[in-house]
C-alpha cells in the first residue's frame, strides 16, 4: 500500500517534521505552506526526497475558496508525479497518527474500494443550513478583520440575507442537478475520486458556486463525489447534522466551538475513540501527549 499524504501546514515546522517522520518511509509528502508564513523553517527540517513542497503556494483565507484550491494543487501535484498510489490522505501540520503505521497499511488493504469520505446532504436542514444559504462575495480577499473592507463584505452579507436572498443548496451542472454535501476536510481517497474532484475544479461552473460559499473546503469534494457515479462508495449520513466531528471519519477532532488544542490529560480519550489520525496537536504544549501516542504505536 502506497499512500500520497497531503498536508497543509502555515505554523509549527518541528510538529510538522515529527508529523512526516511518524508516518510510513514508503509513502510521499505533498505539502503547502500559506503564502503569509516563511518556508524556509519548514524546507530546511524536511530535505527527504519523498517530501514535496508545492512552488505554487496560496494565500490562504479560512472558510473561501483559496481553501480548495490548494487542496486541488496538492492532488494535482500527487496525481501528476507518475507514481501510481492507493491512497490519497489529507493532513493538516497539526495532526498526528493514533495508529501504527502497519495498521494504517492493513486498513486501506484490506478496504481498496471504500472513499473514505463522509458526507451529509445539507437540503431540508433548516437552521444547520443557514450558513450555506448566505452569498459570500469578496470572501477570498486576505482583507484584515475589522478593516473597512471587511466590514463592507460582511455587511453586504447581512443585507442580502435580511432582504430574503438566499444561495440555493443546489445547482445546476452539465444539465444535472447537483445537491450540496458537507463534510470534513480530513479524508482518505482513491486517485479515481482525486481525479473526478480535479476534473470538477476544471470546469467553471463548479468554481462559481462555490466561489461564494461558506467554507468550500467541507463540501467541494463531498459535494461532486456524492453526486457522481462513485457515491455508493463513499460514507453517507443521512439524517439531521449535527456537528463536524460526526462527519470526520478517520480523524478525532474536539470542535466545540473551536478545534481543541490537545494534551496529555485527553489521551485515554484519543486511544478510545478508535480513530487513524487526531487533530489538534502542538509542540510544547502536546509533547508528553505525543510521546505516550509514540509508545503506544511502537507497542
Amino acid at each position: 500500500m502506497k499512500a500520497a499524504f497531503l498536508i497543509s501546514a502555515h505554523t509549527d515546522p518541528a510538529h510538522l517534521e515529527r508529523l512526516v517522520k511518524s508516518l510510513p518511509e514508503n509513502s510521499d509528502f505533498y505539502i503547502h505552506i500559506d503564502r503569509k508564513s516563511d518556508i524556509l523553517p519548514f524546507t530546511s527540517r524536511l530535505t527527504q526526497r519523498n517530501v514535496h513542497f508545492l512552488s505554487r503556494r496560496f494565500d490562504v483565507v479560512w472558510g473561501s475558496l483559496v481553501e480548495v484550491a490548494y487542496q486541488m494543487e496538492l492532488i494535482r501535484a500527487a496525481l501528476e508525479s507518475g507514481v501510481r498510489y492507493d491512497r490519497l490522505v489529507t493532513l493538516s501540520g497539526l495532526d498526528y497518527p493514533l495508529w501504527s503505521n502497519e495498521k494504517m497499511e492493513q486498513f486501506f488493504t484490506a478496504h481498496p474500494r471504500t472513499e473514505y469520505l463522509q458526507g451529509i446532504c445539507m437540503e431540508n436542514q433548516g437552521h444547520a443550513a443557514r450558513l450555506y444559504e448566505e452569498y459570500r462575495f469578496w470572501s477570498s480577499r486576505p482583507w484584515k478583520k475589522g478593516c473597512w473592507k471587511s466590514k463592507l463584505r460582511a455587511a453586504l452579507r447581512r443585507s442580502l440575507s435580511f432582504v430574503g436572498l438566499r444561495k440555493p443548496l443546489s445547482f445546476r451542472v452539465g444539465g444535472k442537478t447537483v445537491r450540496l454535501f458537507k463534510g470534513a476536510a480530513w479524508w482518505a481517497v482513491t486517485p479515481a475520486l482525486a481525479e473526478l474532484v480535479l476534473t470538477a475544479w476544471n470546469d467553471e461552473t463548479w468554481r462559481r458556486y462555490f466561489s461564494t460559499s461558506f467554507c468550500p473546503a467541507e463540501t467541494f469534494v463531498q459535494t461532486v463525489a456524492f453526486n457522481s457515479e462513485m457515491a455508493s462508495r463513499c460514507l453517507l449520513t443521512t439524517g439531521s447534522y449535527t456537528n463536524l466531528a460526526a462527519l470526520t471519519p478517520l480523524t478525532y477532532i474536539d470542535y466545540n466551538p473551536e478545534i481543541k488544542l490537545l494534551t496529555e490529560a485527553d489521551y485515554g480519550t484519543l486511544i478510545r475513540s478508535g480513530k487513524m489520525f487526531c487533530r489538534k496537536t502542538v509542540t510544547g504544549v502536546s509533547d508528553a501527549l505525543l510521546d505516550k501516542i509514540d509508545k503506544n504505536r511502537e507497542a
